[in-house]
């Protein structure tokens, strides 16, 4: 699994930095993973019931850092 990384688009600009930093996020996270569990996602395997089992667990966390931040936000006000 000793593949050389792939450049898609070598010439990505932008001048947001919020976007710069999402995308390296990003990049970082892809390669954390794919230390992690030896495998691309393209390369990943399970039934479909556990790729859709887990979206929804993560869709259920997002739930719960936004109501979080909710609540954080309406102490401060």
């Amino acid at each position: 699994m000793n593949k050389k990384p792939k450049i898609i688009r070598p010439f990505i600009v932008t001048k947001d930095p919020m976007v710069q930093n999402l995308l390296h996020k990003f990049a970082k996270r892809s390669e954390d993973g794919i230390k992690k569990y030896n495998v691309t996602m393209v390369q990943a395997k399970k039934p479909i019931e556990k790729w859709i089992e887990d979206a929804q667990e993560e869709a259920w966390d997002q739930i719960v850092y936004l109501e979080k931040i909710k609540s954080l936000l309406t102490k401060l006000n």
